[in-house]
């Protein structure tokens, strides 16, 4: 992808385990409302199946349904917590990395020791302006962490309003939010 044009911002952040945590923090708060409607949901209608099962006087299936709400519950439980273990536990946290973001009019570019990457606006899913940061999601699960204290190039407030403009409906500011 061409990125001969003019560099708009420049940001270079340093991803620590506390900037990581506070993410992982963010993301399960904010997308924890979902998982949850569809826990209960769930739940409800594995008891309802308990109870019709036991009703009609079949307590096999009552039982089933009962040892499947039991367990549906404690995976939905155990679920988060695996998968924050997991990601604290990997190399993304326990080494603390430097992702170098610059900002053109038509993409952005993301140094890291991994290598350089090239990304196109409308390929993030989500945008979140928070007191310190934006995450910038290119999966449902995984955000580009840009803090907002070490721009070299542009400012916040620029920052903040050029993401605006080139990801409209997936802007979303939290910055009253303390995480």
């Amino acid at each position: 992808m061409e990125n001969s044009k003019k560099k708009l911002f420049e940001n270079t952040t340093k991803n620590s385990e506390e900037a990581y945590a506070k993410f992982l923090q963010f993301h399960s708060r904010k997308f924890n409302i979902n998982y949850l409607a569809y826990t209960i949901f769930w739940s409800l209608v594995f008891l309802l199946c308990a109870i019709l099962a036991f009703d009609s006087g079949s307590r096999i299936q009552g039982v089933i349904c009962t040892i499947l709400l039991i367990s549906f519950i404690g995976f939905r439980i155990a679920k988060p917590k695996l998968i924050v273990n997991k990601e604290l536990n990997s190399g993304k946290v326990s080494e603390e990395s430097i992702n170098k973001y610059s900002f053109y009019d038509k993409t952005f570019e993301i140094k890291n020791k991994n290598g350089t990457f090239t990304y196109r606006y409308f390929m993030l899913k989500k945008i979140f302006e928070t007191k310190d940061y934006f995450y910038l999601y290119v999966t449902k699960e995984n955000a580009f962490l840009v803090s907002k204290n070490t721009f070299s190039l542009g400012n916040v407030i620029d920052f903040s309003q050029f993401m605006k403009s080139k990801c409209r409906s997936k802007y979303k500011s939290n910055k009253k939010q303390t995480i």
